[in-house]
């Protein structure tokens, strides 16, 4: 089973990853991770990197290619991203959605830095991200008509919100 997990930054997709991944025992396949390490690797900032990856379509196409390769080698994968549910074949794709505000918050908290400066750098990369992917890939991150499953994370914990994912997981391998 291939189940995709995206959404904006601060939505909870990591969290919620981990809960999917012990219940169901996928691989857990992480483009934020990639693209944090890549990030780190040259010593940029998110929002450094996120305007590199504006310029050089490379970045981005490397993880996309890195998770579809990857996707295939496993019989039960979980393909975290904010693409993912739009560049993977999936059995169920999911999209975790939260206003600005309180993924500020989260990011605030899981970075150890001040709110307003999480809010300011999520709110640029996300602009940043918009333009991008609609410039390589023709997509319009705001339309959400794609995904199987779209979830408003700031009314549960990622307890709440992954019964609720696995809810529909379990419906789904009864079909």
């Amino acid at each position: 089973m291939i189940i995709t997990l995206s959404g904006q930054p601060g939505s909870g997709k990591t969290s919620v990853a981990k809960e999917l991944a012990e219940k169901y025992g996928f691989v857990v396949i992480s483009a934020g991770e990639q693209f944090r390490k890549l990030a780190a690797e040259r010593g940029m900032t998110l929002e450094e990197f996120g305007r590199l990856a504006e310029n050089d379509p490379s970045i981005d196409l490397a993880i996309d290619q890195r998770q579809k390769e990857l996707s295939r080698q496993f019989p039960n994968v979980l393909v975290e991203g904010r693409l993912a549910g739009r560049t993977i074949e999936a059995d169920m794709r999911i999209w975790l959605k939260t206003p600005l505000r309180i993924r500020a918050e989260r990011i605030s908290n899981r970075e150890n830095i001040p709110v307003h400066r999480a809010y300011d750098e999520t709110h640029a990369r996300e602009i940043c991200e918009l333009s991008r992917y609609k410039k390589y890939y023709d997509i319009d991150l705001t339309d959400l008509s794609c995904y199987d499953l779209v979830i408003d994370t700031s009314k549960w914990d990622a307890k709440g919100v992954s019964s609720i994912i696995f809810k529909a997981i379990d419906e789904l391998k009864k079909a």
